[in-house]
């Protein structure tokens, strides 16, 4: 499928959230988020090395589970709802450094 090519190349580029892939894929976060995981598990199999920078809320420091890519809504331990968003991107098999 050639949009899930351009979420590939977009995702190599570097870091994004689901809401900016969506903003600049034209598409709902929801649509998004489901492609993004159906692309993260394809891109594992195929060699990429998937790095995601959990969401975390930013007035206790709480870290969300590396599963939710969406923006929670609250933080479970002091409900405030000022949380970054988890960062998504692929690393190609070939930019990985040599084992020592």
């Amino acid at each position: 499928m050639v949009f899930r090519r351009d979420l590939l190349q977009v995702l190599l580029d570097g870091p994004r959230s689901v809401s900016s892939l969506a903003r600049e894929l034209g598409l709902s976060r929801r649509d998004t988020d489901q492609e993004l995981q159906h692309l993260l598990r394809s891109a594992q199999a195929a060699g990429h090395h998937v790095v995601i920078v959990t969401a975390c809320c930013r007035n206790c420091g709480f870290t969300f589970d590396d599963q939710k890519l969406r923006k929670p809504g609250k933080c479970p331990a002091c409900r405030h709802t000022r949380i970054y968003e988890a960062q998504i991107r692929l690393e190609s098999a070939a930019d990985e450094p040599a084992p020592r």
